[in-house]
């Protein structure tokens, strides 16, 4: 099992450019990535 912790500044990069390593990650992650984020990230978005 892979964790990753992510904050808003990932997952923005992420979605606004998913050709990037950093979205290639967020959107094609294996099935045993584990992503953890503060609460806050839920309002962000």
């Amino acid at each position: 099992m892979k964790k990753l912790i992510i904050d808003s500044n990932i997952v923005f990069s992420g979605i606004l450019n998913i050709d990037s390593k950093i979205g290639q990650i967020l959107i094609k992650s294996p099935g045993d990535a584990v992503f953890y984020s503060c609460d806050f990230l839920k309002h962000e978005t």
